[in-house]
């Protein structure tokens, strides 16, 4: 693929209780980005930040490439999305001049039969336990999860297994699923095969693929105690076990491969107007809890009399965005704002520009709230128009209280946030000392929407 002044927006689901949710739509991005193909790569989730609705606000360029990171096309792909980023369709023209070109989901690329194929060959390879003739002895399963609401996902499965058996290089190959038949609990009856290799079409290694899949296939009891043994032997048969399919470093050719189709199937040059890099604007020093320095250095503003020498050099932007993740005990961190910056880093940068990169890691559509609210351009949104955007197990928040409301917006936003809200009851008046950029609420985010839920229906467990 050509280098493109296009920008790519991947998109992935998210979760505020599962790290392990976005991390392959983070994973793929910084591949992409290494490789200098667009002029800008950007994540966004529906459930984390960035969200759906600020990311154009933080990209430059005039022509956007958007590309679900999602196994199969349903009602986030094509109703959700297309809501949030305001579609019309397959290529959508603004106002401002700006194209949006959207995207097939990466699930349902034909690319992906040889992601599948490269999965299976590597969890064998990697136990090193060899099957000495898959053609003969061996079943590869896809395991997807299944659900009457939607077939999409089971359609698509069983398409890729039609076409890996059309290969013949194994003995067999099924659609097995966790909540509907053929299920994957019975794959001892699914197969006569002596050599199984259990693959799950998810994008993430969540509930579902971790834990859920190999405590029904009976290879453990506990994942997280006991682990998975690759090959699990069972009455002279032998089970291996992939993870999901999306963390496959493939995954990233994959999601080329749909800008490529996209491009093939409307007729689209590579060409298009350049944009500006981002750049920040005035002296930043200070946005949350990170000092900058002159010469483009970042710190925990606690450790700016630290001597260079006794703090951890952030090497790339992978150990950038690792350090973000979690709190200085290891525990994930939902709210991007929250006051719980692990301390003891720096991260030196070459550029402006790579600053306005590392903050949009760190507190995403930070500098472009700023500039919107700076021109009076800043949307702020109702909290009733949030809830009413929400879906499946968060149409409840609709029904939240008033004095709920504003009870949450204290005990969530005022103590656990370093934003200042816009919205909702008691809004902030934007305060900013000389060289600061001050983090700016326009709407509920998703955390504060999860405890909504919580507050009306109690906490939830992790979700995929």
């Amino acid at each position: 693929m050509n280098s493109s002044p296009a920008a790519l927006v991947l998109i992935g689901h998210g979760s505020t209780l599962n790290a392990d949710s976005s991390a392959p739509t983070y994973q793929h991005a910084e591949t992409i980005r290494q490789r200098d193909l667009f002029s800008e790569v950007v994540e966004c989730f529906w459930k984390e930040e960035p969200n759906f609705r600020q990311t154009l606000r933080s990209v430059n360029a005039k022509r956007v490439y958007l590309v679900p990171n999602f196994i199969s096309s349903g009602y986030f792909t094509e109703q959700v999305i297309p809501r949030e980023f305001g579609l019309s369709g397959p290529i959508t023209r603004m106002a401002e001049g700006r194209e949006l070109f959207y995207c097939d989901p990466v699930g349902l690329h034909p690319v992906m039969t040889e992601t599948l194929l490269h999965r299976a060959a590597e969890v064998v390879a990697k136990a090193g336990v060899p099957i000495e003739n898959p053609r003969k002895s061996a079943c590869l399963l896809i395991c997807g999860h299944g659900t009457s609401l939607n077939d999409n996902s089971t359609k698509i499965i069983q398409q890729r297994v039609e076409e890996i058996r059309a290969r013949g290089l194994y003995a067999d190959c099924q659609m097995v699923l966790m909540e509907q038949k053929p299920f994957v609990k019975d794959w001892r009856s699914h197969t006569n095969c002596r050599d199984v290799i259990v693959v799950p079409y998810f994008i993430s290694d969540g509930l579902h693929s971790f834990e859920d899949i190999p405590v029904l296939l009976g290879i453990t009891e506990n994942v997280r105690v006991q682990g998975v043994q690759n090959p699990h032997n069972e009455n002279g048969r032998r089970l291996w076990y992939a993870t999901a399919i999306g963390t496959e470093p493939m995954m990233a050719d994959v999601v080329l491969a749909q800008v490529e189709k996209f491009n093939a199937d409307h007729a689209i040059t590579t060409t298009a107007e350049s944009s500006p890099a981002s750049i920040i604007g005035f002296p930043l020093r200070r946005v949350g809890q990170v000092v900058i320095s002159e010469n483009h250095e970042l710190r925990h503003r606690n450790d700016v009399a630290v001597e260079a020498s006794s703090l951890r050099v952030i090497a790339d932007w992978v150990a950038w965005r690792e350090l973000l993740r979690t709190n200085a005990q290891g525990e994930f961190r939902p709210l991007k704002a929250a006051p719980n910056l692990p301390r003891g880093w720096r991260f030196p940068l070459a550029s402006e520009a790579n600053v306005a990169l590392a903050l949009q890691f760190l507190y995403p559509a930070a500098l472009a709230n700023w500039h919107l609210w700076e021109q009076g351009k800043l949307p702020v949104i109702p909290y009733l128009e949030t809830a009413d955007r929400q879906t499946g197990r968060y149409r409840i928040v609709r029904a939240l209280p008033a004095a709920a409301l504003e009870e949450l917006t204290t005990t969530v936003c005022a103590r656990s946030c370093l934003k200042q809200r816009l919205w909702g009851p008691n809004p902030a008046r934007i305060t900013a000392a000389t060289g600061e950029l001050p983090l700016l609420c326009p709407e509920a985010c998703n955390y504060f929407i999860e405890k909504a839920r919580e507050k009306i229906k109690g906490p939830q467990t992790a979700e995929e």
